[in-house]
């Protein structure tokens, strides 16, 4: 039924998460150092990362000709891993800034809060079933 749904849809499934930047030479390094992800392609302005086959992270000046396409330090981007508490820990030992905790806001909902370079706030989250974690 879902595959009915998405071909009577003007939308493709595709989705791509801007991230506007002031240092995008730094911003995709950190990007990828700390994502462990590989810019497929650029135009100049602009790089993309593949994250998976239908989604994808494009890192992007936030002003050109001056003037600001994009605005820094908001929560544009919500992430969600697999296990969060190896998330945390990885993200952690590399120096990345982030909350000292891991939060539990509501049920089996786990999240906690990074930055990059530029400011952006970054909510990382997943689903924890086990309690004891």
């Amino acid at each position: 039924m879902s595959e009915q749904i998405l071909s009577n849809q003007l939308l493709n499934g595709r989705v791509v998460l801007w991230q506007f930047v002031e240092d995008l030479p730094k911003a995709v390094h950190w990007y990828s150092d700390t994502f462990g992800i590989k810019s497929s392609d650029n135009i100049g302005h602009a790089y993309f990362f593949p994250i998976n086959e239908k989604t994808t992270l494009a890192l992007s000046v936030s002003q050109m000709n001056d003037q600001k396409i994009g605005s820094s330090n908001n929560e544009m981007l919500d992430l969600q891993c697999d296990d969060i508490y190896y998330t945390h820990r990885i993200l952690m030992e590399k120096g990345v800034r982030l909350d000292a905790e891991v939060r539990n806001p509501a049920w089996i909902y786990h999240e906690f809060f990074l930055w990059d370079p530029d400011g952006n706030m970054i909510r990382m989250h997943g689903f924890v079933q086990d309690k004891n974690k």
